[in-house]
């Protein structure tokens, strides 16, 4: 069974740009889901419609991490990301307690945001520095390094973005991740070529195709 979790929702519309975040990664979640279902693979959505799990941002993320339970076999959050300069591109996270400072703006604003991010990012790196003493957790770092790989492989070859890697980063919605978990950032929302593409359905297409290829590869072990 593989998660996909839509980034944001209802009252919290993430990025926002020449696309609205919220509403590109559940466009992506619902066609990544449907290719997934023709391979024969259970999905469950975090969200299926415009909406949040709560009113309240930490009970959100909250409610999001916990689906990635050892019930399933992987768990992937979708976003959009957004830069004050001319940034582009893709990129594909892992779980990391330590956190780059370059990246530190977007930590924070995925989750939640403020002074509420500020904490839930402090939380989330409390709880990788402990990770470190769970022989499970870092054989699933492991494993989701592996998943981020070939996730963003693919993305990638598909598309002909920018790739800006594979990274390490205390996101709040993967800190107890019981199986392997990434977060990828399809894009910027705000910049003027890439925030463009993400307006089309074709292009949307092209990245859940790659996502599912992503997905699938890592199922059948690299094949």
């Amino acid at each position: 069974m593989v998660v996909i979790d839509p980034g944001h929702g209802g009252l919290d519309p993430g990025a926002v740009g020449f696309v609205v975040e919220k509403e590109v990664t559940l466009d992506l979640a619902l066609r990544l889901r449907q290719l997934l279902q023709k391979e024969g693979i259970e999905v469950v959505l975090t969200r299926s419609s415009d909406t949040h799990l709560s009113p309240d941002k930490a009970t959100d993320l909250g409610l999001r991490a916990e689906m990635a339970n050892s019930k399933r076999n992987l768990f992937i959050s979708i976003h959009v990301n957004s830069a004050p300069n001319a940034a582009q591109g893709i990129e594909t996270y892992y779980f990391g307690s330590t956190l780059d400072q370059s990246l530190l703006a977007q930590v924070i604003r995925e989750n939640g945001g403020g002074e509420l991010g500020q904490r839930l990012t402090r939380e989330a790196q409390s709880v990788g520095e402990r990770l470190v003493r769970d022989l499970i957790a870092q054989s699933n770092l492991k494993f989701s390094r592996q998943l981020a790989q070939y996730v963003q492989s693919a993305l990638v070859q598909a598309t002909g973005a920018a790739d800006r890697g594979v990274r390490q980063a205390p996101f709040y919605v993967l800190r107890n991740a019981r199986i392997p978990a990434i977060l990828v950032e399809v894009g910027f929302a705000n910049h003027p070529v890439e925030g463009r593409r993400l307006q089309t359905s074709q292009y949307r297409q092209t990245l859940a195709e790659a996502l599912a290829r992503g997905i699938l590869r890592f199922l059948n072990n690299g094949e």
